[in-house]
């Protein structure tokens, strides 16, 4: 992919990521807001579904379904794992995040490309995979869990290859 198609890709996306926002911040009840961002709740937990069993996180459980989850909070999906580890927390913490690239390589070719309904058809569809491509805090606690150790492995493998 060429520096301009990447330019145009990622600036294609703009107004999908726009749409997405405003579903996450103008629908103040999480309930309806769920119905709205199902789709990106359905790939967020797919995307820790699918890495966790690449990376034998050995997922147990994978709900899309929101529940509350306290007096003001809700949580809209989750998938359960067995056996996250240091070498696995941080990638399956941080899986949704593929969301977006995955959606860059779905924008149309520059040179070809010309303004149509096709174009706000992928921007509603895209939308909610953006609202939902963050990872959560639940996430973060995963990926951070491992970051330290794994952050530590890294430096050792790099200074064997750098200085040895």
């Amino acid at each position: 992919m060429s520096e301009s198609q990447l330019t145009f890709a990622v600036l294609y996306q703009l107004p999908a990521i726009a749409i997405g926002l405003a579903l996450a911040v103008l629908i103040p009840s999480p309930p309806v807001r769920a119905i709205f961002v199902l789709p990106g709740t359905l790939i967020h937990e797919l995307l820790h579904f699918v890495v966790g069993l690449l990376l034998n996180a050995r997922p147990v459980s994978f709900s899309v379904w929101p529940r509350r989850s306290g007096p003001s909070r809700w949580t809209m999906g989750s998938v359960a794992f067995a056996n996250v580890r240091w070498y696995n927390g941080a990638a399956v913490g941080l899986a949704p995040l593929l969301a977006p690239l995955t959606a860059t390589w779905f924008a149309p070719a520059a040179a070809q490309w010309t303004p149509g309904p096709g174009d706000l058809k992928y921007w509603v569809l895209a939308a909610p995979v953006y609202s939902m491509c963050l990872p959560s805090w639940a996430d973060l606690r995963i990926c951070l869990a491992s970051a330290v150790p794994l952050g530590l492995v890294l430096a050792v493998v790099a200074w064997r290859y750098l200085y040895l």
